[in-house]
């Protein structure tokens, strides 16, 4: 059959395809029809128009889904980057002693201050030996009656005093040192890390270490001034006497007499610290001392006064007196080593004092070594 002796083909308007036709059954499916409908069936350009497109659709939904599932991995990535910095930020709390992003400025300033202070300690600390040696110096001469050497002693120990007293009183107040409670030390952790809260609170005690010192130095003068005055009477009356023996040995009794009642005077006062010093430490021996030596006096005062009495001839009186001077002078102690026993006696207060001194100089030494490691820092 050919294909010109067919009518044209209509085209309808409706653009069915056959086999849209076929699937909806405007066709019987033993229906015969044209060959075109047999071997040439129509077919729409739009089909490859869109399948083409239905493949170009795939390719970008399947690219959305791949950049939608990237940005959800470095939004994802963000957020942890994030939550990490977050729970950073917020692991220090806000009375917390590790938050050196908050505290390393003022911990800087306050260090730079501790630094200054800790130069001024060393001088400090130099004022501090000066003192203690002539401490040691003052319980030297006392031990020797040494009036020049005490003299030096109380001078070069009072400028070191006024020394330290001014120093450490300038840096209390430039480092603020209040006395440190608590409440201080939790308030000073708002600004500053703990770790250099300690070590302010280090620094101020070791400028308050040297409080005591002003207090024992005074204490130690006192008492050596004290034991001194006792040994200067004793002194006195010693000279005193010997001069009245020297008198009687010349047959000059009333002479001797008057030496001697001068020289008893002079025992008194000594006897009179003594007792004073009874009250607050023990003088045993020193009161021994004081009480054989006025036997001795009251035992010549005896003997010289029956002499006179005697005019100058032997009696019984003057023989019972001279017994009496010998057993007094048997009591007495045979060298003057006694006078060191007694001066130490006196001076154990005076000895305490300075071993407070003594403590007081290890402990600013010792703070000082653990503030600095040993090492001055420099200016």
């Amino acid at each position: 059959m050919s294909s010109s002796n067919q009518p044209p083909r209509q085209r309808s308007g409706v653009g069915r395809r056959p086999l849209d036709a076929l699937a909806v059954g405007a066709l019987p499916f033993d229906a015969s029809g044209p060959e075109e409908f047999e071997l040439e069936p129509q077919v729409d350009d739009n089909v490859f128009e869109e399948a083409d497109h239905g493949r170009h659709s795939g390719l970008r939904a399947w690219g959305t889904r791949m950049l939608t599932r990237a940005a959800w991995l470095g939004l994802a990535a963000l957020l942890a980057l994030g939550s990490a910095g977050i729970v950073a930020a917020t692991s220090y709390s806000p009375l917390s002693s590790t938050r050196p992003e908050l505290t390393s400025g003022a911990d800087q300033a306050l260090s730079d201050r501790l630094d200054a202070a800790i130069r001024e300690l060393t001088l400090l600390d130099d004022e501090v030996i000066v003192l203690g040696d002539q401490a040691r110096n003052l319980l030297a001469s006392l031990s020797q009656v040494n009036h020049i050497g005490l003299d030096a002693a109380y001078r070069d120990g009072d400028a070191a005093v006024a020394d330290v007293d001014t120093r450490a009183a300038a840096l209390s107040v430039q480092l603020e040192c209040k006395p440190w409670t608590n409440a201080r030390d939790s308030e000073l952790a708002k600004t500053y890390s703990q770790g250099m809260v300690d070590r302010y609170h280090q620094v101020c005690l070791a400028i308050d270490s040297v409080a005591p010192l002003a207090a024992a130095w005074a204490s130690m003068v006192n008492g050596s001034k004290v034991a001194m005055q006792v040994a200067d009477g004793i002194d006195a009356h010693d000279r005193t006497a010997a001069d009245a023996l020297q008198s009687a040995t010349q047959g000059r009794y009333p002479e001797a007499l008057a030496k001697l009642d001068e020289a008893s005077a002079s025992l008194a006062d000594a006897q009179l610290v003594a007792t004073n010093l009874a009250l607050i430490s023990d003088v045993s021996t020193l009161n021994e001392w004081l009480s054989r030596t006025s036997g001795m006096d009251d035992a010549l005062r005896v003997l010289w006064q029956t002499m006179i009495d005697s005019k100058g001839r032997i009696t019984k009186q003057v023989t019972a007196a001279l017994k009496a001077v010998t057993a007094a002078k048997a009591l007495l102690p045979a060298n003057s080593d006694v006078l060191q026993i007694v001066l130490h006696e006196m001076a154990g207060n005076v000895t305490s004092d300075g071993i407070s001194i003594q403590t007081a100089m290890g402990k600013l030494g010792s703070a000082l070594t653990d503030l600095t490691g040993g090492t001055v820092l420099g200016g």
